[in-house]
This record gives structure tokens, C-alpha cells and sequence, in this order.
């Protein structure tokens, strides 16, 4: 029995998901939106920020686009290490030129940093549609 390949398919009615259920295709506007989150941006964000003391600090607040994650790097001026996350713990070390975290975060404000002197930080760099 053969398989005739050279179909032409007029519309799609239903798909089937990962469970095995029938369901209605995405829309143009679901594919859009599934597009943007995935696709690259056409700017680029990148800000310095230093510690006032030594408790925690929240990074300041930017709107972070969908399907972006915010790195948070170690700063070259630094005298000693920077920690960083939530605002409850913050258990990642930064230690040395190079090092960084990435964090899929909508707000950079979710993410803090903590440093044993004030005046340490971090460079915070993400992608934003122009």
C-alpha cells in the first residue's frame, strides 16, 4: 500500500498535544506571540550597579521582554566577591572576572545582590525590542 506525499493541505482543524488530546492549531497571533518570546530583540540594555552598604540591595527595576533572561556579571572594578539572588538568599558567588548568572526574571527588581564592601557590584545586560 502506498503513501501519497504530494497532498495539499487546505486547513488544519485539530493537532495533538504532548498528552495525546486533541486540540485547536495556535492561532496567527499565538504564532506571533510565540515568535517574539523566542526571537532575538533589536536593542540591548546594559547598566552598572554598585552597593550603597553591605545588606542585600535589589537591582533597580527594568521591564524585562518575554522569552529574555537578564545576565548578572561580575563587575572588573570589584574588591572581593558579589552575591546574588532573590530577596531572601542570596547563595550565587561571583568571584572573578567572567563570572555570571542568568536569570529569566519579567523584572530585574526580582534579583539582588549582596557584597561584603560597599561599592562592589555587578553589570546587569539583557535584550529589549526597540
Amino acid at each position: 500500500m502506498g503513501l501519497d506525499t504530494n497532498t495539499e493541505v487546505q486547513q488544519i482543524r485539530k493537532v495533538q498535544n504532548e498528552q495525546g488530546d486533541q486540540v485547536s492549531p495556535a492561532t496567527e497571533k499565538q504564532q506571533m506571540e510565540i515568535a517574539d518570546r523566542v526571537g532575538n530583540h533589536d536593542g540591548l540594555t546594559q547598566i552598572e550597579v554598585t552597593t550603597s552598604g553591605t545588606d542585600p540591595e535589589a537591582l533597580p527595576a527594568r521591564d524585562v521582554p518575554d522569552g529574555v533572561e537578564v545576565l548578572v556579571e561580575y563587575r572588573e572594578a570589584n574588591s572581593g566577591n558579589v552575591y546574588v539572588g532573590d530577596e531572601n538568599t542570596q547563595l550565587s558567588a561571583l568571584a572573578q572576572i567572567g563570572d555570571g548568572r542568568q536569570f529569566p526574571v519579567t523584572d530585574t527588581s526580582l534579583i539582588y545582590i549582596r557584597t561584603p564592601t560597599a561599592g562592589d557590584g555587578v553589570i546587569v545586560t539583557f535584550e529589549v525590542a526597540e
